[in-house]
């Protein structure tokens, strides 16, 4: 196959505009106040830097195949492509760039990639700090929200995800962690998936990354240094970073100083990796395995059609095995298209695509897929079934400016640092917003003081990360910016971003309707199991415990204004917005109400005019527990780790996969992305999901080698 992409950037002097300090800093969450607009002429002597920044061509070109296909989408990026090919993947997300680019080394194999979004890698798009803002359209990211959540005053959960060439590790905060030894031999001890224990995931782990920034690893054997996902230790220039790292030794936390270390303590304070180039830029999927120069190099069998959506797999009634894909335009109902498969067909459209995709075809819950007029092709219970997702409450200190990003609403400060990357790919545009993250197994912390015990009331350690029992369950993630959904003029605060990363609630993914361009319907499962909600509290108290220890060593006051015991009206105009946007209904007397999930009566008029006191008088010792509940009403959100809706199993009753990843009574039908997972990972999902589709490459090598395909 031959094919050409049209990849048409933004004129120089248009990016430009883009680039005006308001523009960022309204981008970084930092601030609503203009910057003066003589610092605006600065940024234009950066022109000719911008030309040099990308380490990417920008176009491809090669001889055109004029096929009806070439009709789907005129206006963006899209190799032509023409004939059948063995593999579809659906779409180049995360999972599906690796896949496409490890099954694309053997040139006899051809590859076809069908991804909704477009490519659009631009300069900005590859700026750390600036590329996790999901409101940029260039970022195509998109949100999905939820059902109304019971006992939430009917808030819904936004998920964020990005339809792009690479998908959410374009927009994601690029954090690469791997998650302890012991969540793996979970996987194998307790789900009976003995082909992913520890011992043989770890490899693929080594196999994608090039940690070039720990070079003391590789002498030990534990970190990669010949993948594609180049990635350092987080670097910071934040002030009160070290702080936190007193505060949580305080409490009985070791520092870790590589969280990826197998040898590492299953708790403590963690120095995260990112995935970030030597020049400073984000390292996306789509940059590390099927950027131009891979895809220009493989033209002649890797095939790449971006603006299209999936519309339906096209099934041989006799043999269940799937033919083939139909695709339409996206954003466009006209005609559809039919792709053929030789060989297989691999979904990695992700936790809540993949089984849209499926229940579309025929595949999944009879109930599901019989009232929508679709005809029942395989029946399969757990499609769409068991939704995971972390789930996150934020607890913010106001701090001074100059020790969090907030220094860059200063418009030197940010001229500075604009200069420090363009020339030299460092300052605090080519930081993360999250530097530390605290990992704490919630039953190792003492009920009374909130310190972490180092061995449990068994006498048996807590701090042996290859054991399924100490598996952290509560993730506290340090961000040096507001971890609320809007900016709080006046104030430059800092986030103990508490989050429930092994939650025992389970959601649900299912059609709308018909038409693969809608959204799926999301039941989103919030803190659904009092278990969660009792993790939830305990996490809450131990972020408040650590902000106290932080108070007693940082030099400057930092008290908290945002958490359990506030003054509500001050919460809910901040959340105003979103709630209006989500259809919230917020309560008109701001009290305290019952327990999560049991929305009815209100506490005395007393009590809620002690909760709206503020936080001054209020710390970990004396927050109650309806307090906190109403907090979590009012701020619990998605961390957009959601995974194991196409779940995998031994068992087709509650499961969708098998050890191979191939679809429970298919052939040649895999899926390949978060959505596999047994139940969701103790870390961020990234590093999760790139192993998976290694896994899987390798599986599909493996069985076309013994049949001599």
């Amino acid at each position: 196959m031959v094919f050409q992409l049209h990849s048409p950037q933004p004129k120089l002097s248009a990016s430009l505009g883009l680039l005006r300090p308001q523009f960022l800093i309204d981008a970084l969450f930092l601030s609503s106040r203009v910057i003066p607009s003589y610092f605006t002429h600065v940024l234009r002597c950066g022109r000719s830097l911008l030309r040099t920044q990308s380490s990417m061509p920008r176009k491809l070109t090669a001889r055109p195949t004029i096929t009806s296909l070439s009709e789907v989408s005129p206006n963006s990026p899209i190799i032509r492509y023409s004939g059948p090919s063995d593999l579809k993947l659906c779409p180049g997300g995360t999972a599906g760039c690796v896949l496409a680019s490890r099954l694309s080394e053997d040139p006899s194999v051809s590859v076809l990639v069908l991804e909704k979004g477009r490519v659009a890698d631009n300069f900005l798009s590859r700026i750390p700090l600036l590329s996790q803002n999901f409101n940029f359209p260039f970022l195509q990211a998109v949100s999905r929200l939820s059902e109304p959540i019971d006992g939430f005053h009917g808030r819904r959960a936004r998920v964020w995800a990005a339809e792009g060439m690479g998908g959410t590790s374009r927009v994601n905060a690029q954090l690469l962690t791997r998650g302890v030894p012991g969540g793996y031999n979970e996987w194998a001890d307790k789900f009976g998936l003995t082909d992913w224990s520890w011992e043989k995931v770890e490899p693929y782990f080594r196999r994608s990354e090039n940690a070039y920034g720990r070079p003391e690893a590789k002498a030990k054997g534990y970190r990669g240094y010949d993948g594609p996902v180049e990635n350092r230790p987080v670097r910071t220039s934040v002030p009160c970073v070290p702080y936190v790292d007193k505060a949580a030794e305080k409490v009985g936390l070791p520092f870790v100083e590589d969280g990826n270390d197998p040898r590492a303590s299953a708790q403590g304070i963690v120095k995260l990796d990112i995935a970030i180039s030597s020049n400073g830029q984000r390292v996306s999927s789509y940059g590390a395995w099927l950027n131009a120069r891979i895809a220009n190099e493989r033209r002649v069998h890797l095939s790449v059609c971006t603006g299209v959506v999936a519309s339906k797999l096209v099934m041989d009634e006799g043999s269940k095995t799937v033919k083939g894909v139909q695709i339409r335009r996206a954003g466009k109902a006209d005609r559809e298209y039919f792709v053929k498969a030789r060989r297989e067909v691999i979904l990695t459209s992700g936790t809540l695509s993949s089984p849209q995709l499926l229940l579309l075809s025929g595949i999944g819950p009879r109930q599901a897929i019989e009232p929508h007029g679709i005809p029942l092709v395989q029946e399969l219970p757990a499609v769409g079934r068991n939704l995971n997702d972390h789930v996150s409450v934020p607890i913010c200190m106001e701090v001074p400016s100059k020790d969090t990003l907030h220094v860059i609403e200063s418009g030197l400060v940010f001229i500075w640092n604009l200069l420090l990357y363009l020339f030299l790919g460092t300052g605090l545009l080519a930081e993360a917003s999250t530097p530390r993250s605290i990992f704490v197994r919630s039953t190792a912390i003492d009920d009374k003081n909130l310190s972490v015990k180092p061995r449990d009331e068994n006498d048996q350690d807590t701090m042996d990360a290859s054991t399924p029992r100490n598996i952290p369950d509560i993730e506290v993630m340090i961000i040096p910016i507001t971890g609320l959904v809007e900016m709080v003029p006046g104030k430059s605060l800092f986030t103990w971003h508490t989050t429930v990363v092994q939650p025992f609630s389970r959601g649900t993914v299912e059609l709308a309707s018909t038409n693969p361009l809608d959204h799926a319907r999301l039941t989103h499962p919030m803190l659904k199991d009092t278990r969660d909600l009792e993790t939830m509290h305990k996490a809450i108290r131990f972020a408040m415990r650590l902000a106290d220890e932080f108070q007693s060593v940082y030099p400057h006051p930092a008290p908290l204004t945002f958490g359990p015991g506030m003054d509500l009206r001050v919460l809910d105009k901040v959340y105003d917005k979103e709630n209006r946007l989500t259809g919230a209904k917020i309560p008109e007397f701001k009290a305290v109400t019952a327990p999560v999930g049991k929305v009815g009566s209100t506490v005395s008029e007393a009590a809620a005019e002690k909760a709206q006191e503020g936080m001054k008088s209020l710390n970990w010792r004396t927050v109650t527990d309806d307090e906190i509940d109403e907090y979590i009403r009012r701020t619990a959100s998605s961390c957009f780790h959601v995974s194991s809706t196409c779940r995998m199993s031994n068992s087709s009753e509650d499961g969708v996969v098998d050890q191979r990843l191939k679809v429970h009574g298919f052939e040649n039908l895999r899926v390949a992305d978060t959505s596999v997972f047994p139940v969701v990972t103790s870390a961020h999902t990234m590093a999760p999901t790139i192993m998976v589709a290694e896994r899987c490459a390798d599986f599909l090598k493996e069985e076309w080698k013994a049949r001599k395909v």
